[in-house]
């Protein structure tokens, strides 16, 4: 599968999870890891999660705190007041987890992958990889998040 493929897959699985299990619609989004003003939007949560199968790597997302808090307004039925910033954390988590495991059927449908369960990891270390990797930003209306996928065959 070419990186366009990859993309493609990438683009499907965020914009799916992100409407039926948050209730947020993509604006827009384009491939890199820094989109527009992504300073104005504050501190960032960013969490990763690796596997291993046929294919091997890691996937992250990043969230700015504000978003953070309204996707777990969402997804936990609570007002946003309600979200404190390790509900917020364990959303971000629980957001990675389910978009990985989305693109990762998507790629693979026959695979099996090992998945580990989704850390925080510091947020100067971001959602981009060197190497082969596939990085997009997503624009939502209130904040926007960046996605990153690094991808190696296991030989």
């Amino acid at each position: 599968m070419g990186p366009n493929e990859v993309q493609a897959v990438l683009v499907l699985a965020v914009e799916e999870i992100l409407e039926i299990m948050y209730f947020q619609t993509v604006l827009a989004s384009a491939e890199g890891t820094a989109p527009p003003n992504a300073d104005s939007d504050g501190p960032s949560l960013t969490a990763e999660v690796r596997f291993q199968g046929n294919r091997s790597g890691r996937f992250r997302v990043g969230v700015p705190i504000k978003l953070a808090r309204l996707l777990g307004a969402a997804f936990l039925g609570r007002d946003e007041a309600e979200v404190s910033d390790s509900d917020a954390a364990e959303v971000v988590c629980e957001l990675a987890n389910m978009i990985c495991g989305s693109v990762l059927s998507r790629l693979e449908r026959q695979a099996t992958f090992e998945i580990t369960h989704p850390v925080l990891i510091p947020p100067e270390q971001g959602v981009s990889f060197e190497g082969d990797s596939a990085s997009r930003w997503f624009d939502l209306e209130d904040g926007m998040l960046a996605v990153s996928l690094e991808l190696q065959w296991v030989v």
